[in-house]
């Protein structure tokens, strides 16, 4: 007899600090960023990065400073020794600015590759999180977060890094200009924080509008994918043209969306041009009205010409500062919704489910309950033995089968797995016991063998039973046939049979069918329904309205549709 296990209480089911590859999951935007950049001690390759950056932004600072020393101390007094060392100074100078920047660049680029990788890999742990998660996000939308908001969010690395570089080129030319003129050196420091706070207060509406675009291309992205995925279907069915047209409203969506951002981001740009050039005009025409005065030197002319060119790039790359922020913090956003999204399941008691394992022996389910609006009687399938049940309504049937699968919570009682019930057992233990196949169950990319048994080798009954055979003498490399766009290819029916191959190819000692013969004709769906009966080992649930497959079930059920509660009048009006 089974050991009696009292069921732990449920917690609410709040979103755990799930891990991906060792990394804590961050609750903030400021959580995200500090992972980015000091996770994994990337602070010391940021660091190593920062100073190359700063090193070669200083050299390339100098390069105008030494050509005005080498027109005053060579050119001017036609001095040819001290024209070959200032040039060898030069020479020495740029050597350093691109070993430097090579350091800067190699450290920044393994920083944000690292960072990209955590933040895919938390992405990663928390879709596939045993738990769950308690909103279904469309594929395109999650491979979006997964992929470009990531890969965004990890490009604060190059942030810092590139805008530590951009003030130490503009601290550089500060004092550089300081040394030729105090007021010219003056005015380059009060004028850019000036210029920066004005940029910064330019940039606030960015922030809304980046979120916005990146929200709306995610849900157009997802549709796309969706529409893509089951375009047979909505061909068979005549719907392409409003499938057409939904797509078409996502996408018009995204595309307003996208303009605004670019045309805030095009204004943006066009004001933090103008206030540079400006600010780089008046210097230049300062240092010109000086040197007519003579109160400084041509080389120093030449120095401040060049120096107010070559500033105006890293105060560029400082004024977008906002822009790149905005974007990268709405972009972190969305990822901390989806690490943050709750589960579907609570967790429970270790212990319960270390009993729970130790019974996977036998293969034995017991369900009786209601699963949304359909009540099922009680029935019970032990190894050997095929069990139907008929669900009318078609959502109800689903939702069965996902609870079945622990990919919803189970109504306490409604399940119970070897004599465990299945509310009280952590997911993952639960699908250690039952594996339950959803009806729109979809193929993989990749290899006709690999979709069948991944990790293990093939078995030849279950490719007999569900009519693989068949579809593989169709297929020009056989079980080698790679399966190109998730198998969009093939038919409804082909496709079918390979998913019911795939199924029966599963370890778990008792096996949930959905529907599983739909797409094929009846001559192979009785011939499948006979061999479903070649697996002594495990117990078969067929969750189906079909009379081939019911014919064979030791014992069928069909589910009632619940009774509402309330007084008579009440139910009588309803």
């Amino acid at each position: 007899m089974p050991p009696r296990l009292r069921r732990p209480a449920r917690p609410d089911r709040r979103p755990r600090p799930a891990r991906g590859d060792g990394v804590a999951v961050p609750t903030t935007v400021g959580g995200v960023f500090r992972l980015v950049l000091a996770g994994n001690r990337r602070w010391l390759l940021l660091t190593v990065g920062a100073g190359g950056f700063m090193l070669h932004q200083v050299a390339e600072a100098l390069v105008p400073v030494l050509i005005g020393v080498v027109v005053d101390r060579a050119i001017v007094p036609r001095d040819g020794a001290a024209l070959g060392l200032w040039l060898a100074v030069l020479a020495a100078v740029f050597v350093v600015l691109t070993m430097a920047w090579r350091i800067g660049m190699r450290s920044t680029v393994r920083a944000f590759s690292f960072a990209a990788h955590d933040l895919r890999q938390l992405t990663v742990a928390r879709v596939l999180d045993p738990l769950g998660m308690a909103r279904r996000r469309a594929a395109g939308e999650t491979l979006t977060i997964a992929s470009s908001d990531t890969n965004r969010v990890a490009g604060i690395s190059w942030l810092v890094t590139g805008q530590l570089g951009a003030l130490a080129a503009i601290g550089t030319t500060a004092v550089s200009l300081l040394l030729v003129s105090v007021p010219l050196g003056i005015a380059v420091l009060v004028a850019t924080p000036v210029m920066l706070l004005v940029m910064h207060r330019l940039s606030v509406p960015l922030e809304a509008r980046s979120e916005t675009e990146q929200e709306t291309a995610a849900r157009a992205g997802g549709l796309a994918t969706d529409l893509v995925t089951g375009l047979r279907v909505l061909k068979g069915l005549g719907a392409e043209e409003a499938a057409a047209d939904r797509y078409r409203r996502a996408s018009r969506d995204s595309l307003g969306a996208a303009l605004r951002a670019v045309r805030s981001r095009a204004a943006y740009q066009a004001v933090s041009t103008v206030l540079s050039v400006v600010f780089l005009a008046a210097v230049a025409l300062f240092a010109g009205r000086m040197a007519l005065a003579g109160q400084i030197t041509v080389g120093e002319l030449v120095a401040v010409v060049g120096l107010a060119q070559f500033v105006q790039e890293p105060m560029s790359r400082t004024g977008f500062l906002g822009v790149e922020l905005a974007q990268k913090r709405a972009s972190a956003r969305r990822l901390l919704l989806l690490l943050g999204e709750p589960t579907v399941h609570s967790p429970v008691d270790g212990a319960v489910a270390r009993a729970a394992a130790r019974t996977e022996g036998a293969a034995t389910v017991t369900i009786a309950g209601a699963f949304g609006g359909s009540v099922v009687p009680p029935v019970t399938a032990r190894a050997g033995q095929v069990v139907g049940i008929v669900v009318p309504d078609g959502g109800d049937a689903a939702r069965l089968v996902d609870v079945l699968g622990c990919r919803a919570p189970a109504p306490p009682g409604a399940v119970v797995v070897n004599g465990t019930d299945l509310a009280t057992l952590d997911p993952s233990t639960g699908r250690a016991l039952v594996f339950a196949a959803r009806h729109e169950a979809s193929l993989f990319s990749t290899t006709v063998r690999e979709n069948l048994a991944p990790d293990g080798p093939l078995d030849e009954r279950a490719l007999d039973a569900s009519g693989t055979g068949e579809v593989l003498g169709h297929l020009a490399e056989g079980l080698d046939t790679p399966l190109v766009g998730r198998g969009q290819h093939l038919s409804g029916g082909q496709r079918q049979r390979l998913v019911l191959g795939r199924a029966l190819h599963r370890p778990e000692p008792v096996l949930v069918l959905h529907d599983p013969t739909t797409a094929v004709d009846s001559v192979t769906e009785a011939r499948i329904a006979a061999a479903l009966r070649g697996f002594p080992e495990r117990a078969l649930v067929l969750v189906t309205s079909s009379p081939t497959l019911l014919a064979v079930c030791d014992e069928v059920v069909t589910a009632v549709a619940a009774v509402p509660a309330g007084s008579d009048r009440e139910l009588v009006a309803s």
